[in-house]
């Protein structure tokens, strides 16, 4: 078992802060998927911000909340949150809880915040989008985008661990398996009877086990 040691003092965590960013995931996924449903039916060049806002029922100004640029919003990033977001979901657990445990419930986060339940339709939309707009899918780089936040991530649990992120396999290992587990638990929930939080922590014991 690894022993951890040089480990960051945390802040205590803010609940309701938290709360707060995971609701603006939340709500961010509704308006995102507004956004594609627009674009599906009159072209993602058509589509304005004011439409976007009024489908999403907030205000045009409200949208620059969630997105820097209207281009943004076709992106799914990675499972709809933002790399500064699940970084501090990761930094938001207790330093002595074992890495393995912290990715739990950041995964688990993101499922709930997201609606990974829905996930399924909302990637199938957005591939369509996608699809006929291949110039849109170019500009959004979402492979760059996963493989940045998994580096910040194995990053941030060596540092919890006093590993080297350079040379350590195993902080880069962990987030592989986390996101593998995510993946895995969002396919069975889709076909499956237990819930998508059942089906992560099903996942993790299993990692926790050694497979």
């Amino acid at each position: 078992m690894r022993k951890l040691h040089n480990v960051r003092r945390l802040q205590p965590v803010d609940k309701a802060s938290e709360r707060r960013e995971r609701r603006k995931v939340a709500r961010r996924a509704e308006i995102r998927a507004a956004a594609v449903r627009l674009a599906l039916a009159n072209g993602p060049d058509a589509v304005t911000i004011e439409e976007i806002s009024e489908a999403a029922d907030i205000a045009p100004r409200t949208f620059f909340n969630y997105f820097a640029t209207k281009d943004d919003v076709y992106s799914l990033e990675p499972m709809q949150w933002t790399e500064a977001e699940i970084l501090a979901e990761l930094r938001s657990r207790p330093a002595h809880e074992k890495p393995l445990e912290s990715m739990r419930s950041v995964i688990k986060a993101m499922a709930v915040a997201a609606n990974f339940g829905s996930m399924h339709d909302q990637m199938a939309l957005l591939q369509e989008l996608y699809e006929r707009y291949p110039q849109l899918f170019a500009k959004m780089r979402l492979g760059d985008q996963i493989d940045a936040t998994m580096l910040a991530l194995a990053t941030e649990l060596a540092a919890r661990t006093g590993a080297d992120a350079d040379t350590d396999q195993y902080p880069h290992l962990l987030v592989g398996a986390s996101f593998a587990a995510m993946q895995t638990a969002e396919q069975r929930a889709r076909t499956g009877e237990k819930d998508i939080e059942t089906l992560i922590d099903d996942a993790f014991d299993l990692l926790a086990r050694g497979l």
